[in-house]
């Protein structure tokens, strides 16, 4: 029997997880430790969520890595509830990319985005090329 084809919205989903992987891999030191974003604490990346700055539920903004950077279980969890954890990872996004580009950011989460399979797959492509890279960094070779 033939293997059912995933939905596109699974293929979108998988590489959602893939980007969060890549960005705390990419993130980390050569120990395998990163910066939460919010927080300032050093996590090994394995320990880390991949936080989206807008909500991943914004389709616009989901797979774009600009948009996911390493933070904490607990500042990804329920202290992203909280308008101070939010305003550090604002603030941190400001340092990092500048103000024009957040504002960007923040205006395209009201954009709606229908991915194409072709699109979403290479993205898959790219993130687990670039996982391998980070992960061979990793392990030394």
């Amino acid at each position: 029997m033939a293997k059912k084809r995933k939905t596109l919205a699974q293929d979108v989903e998988a590489a959602a997880k893939l980007l969060q992987r890549l960005v705390r891999l990419k993130a980390s030191n050569d120990s395998g430790y990163a910066l939460c974003v919010t927080c300032d604490n050093w996590y090994h990346y394995k320990e880390m969520d991949g936080g989206h700055f807008i909500s991943r539920n914004n389709k616009a903004v989901k797979l774009l890595e600009e948009n996911v950077h390493p933070q904490c279980k607990g500042c990804n969890g329920f202290k992203m509830k909280d308008s101070l954890t939010v305003l550090r990872y604002r603030s941190w996004m400001v340092d990092m990319y500048g103000e024009e580009f957040v504002k960007e950011l923040e205006q395209k989460a009201y954009e709606t985005k229908k991915f194409t399979r072709e699109e979403v797959q290479d993205l898959v492509a790219y993130f687990k090329a670039e996982i391998k890279h980070h992960e061979n960094r990793l392990a030394g070779f």
